[in-house]
């Protein structure tokens, strides 16, 4: 029996549950534009969604894509950054994400989501490893952008790009 709900963190699915885990994003929807360095106001409280595939192989693979709303300006202007490489466009390359929640001196959301962009293939081989339960052993290659909102390195260091 399959569930047609779509899940969506924060409505019907816990960011708890997300926090830590690497993610293969499927699609991006912007719901707000970048002009220069400035990103136009949030619609709905969200700047877009992400579709993200979670590393579960008990699940069917439409039960794994989970909807997530980009909060944080900062998070779409790197995704939306991500989405203009080429190889992403084409599919030679593949966007991989990790959410971790994170909060200011006053408790207001910072940018949350790491974003490394991988060769094509990079997803299927950690699957497999998560399959395999040798997710911990998985050895990340490289990316080949990466863009990491705080000082947790959660990929291996490459030059990020995004950084001021």
């Amino acid at each position: 029996m399959t569930n047609t709900t779509q899940l969506t963190a924060g409505i019907n699915f816990p960011w708890k549950y997300i926090a830590g885990y690497f993610m293969c994003v499927r699609s991006f929807t912007p719901f707000s534009e970048i002009l220069g360095d400035e990103v136009r106001p949030p619609i709905l409280g969200a700047f877009g969604v992400i579709n993200a595939e979670l590393p579960n192989p008990d699940v069917e693979p439409n039960e794994r894509i989970l909807s997530l709303p980009i909060k944080h300006k900062s998070d779409f202007k790197s995704i939306s950054r991500a989405f203009l490489d080429s190889g992403i466009k084409d599919s030679t390359n593949e966007l991989v994400i990790l959410y971790q929640p994170r909060r200011n001196l006053f408790c207001r959301p910072k940018a949350c989501f790491h974003v490394a962009i991988y060769p094509t293939g990079t997803w299927k081989s950690f699957f497999e490893a998560v399959n395999a339960y040798q997710a911990q052993e998985f050895k990340w290659p490289r990316p080949l952008i990466l863009y990491q909102p705080s000082t947790n390195k959660f990929f291996p260091s490459t030059k990020n790009i995004f950084s001021k």
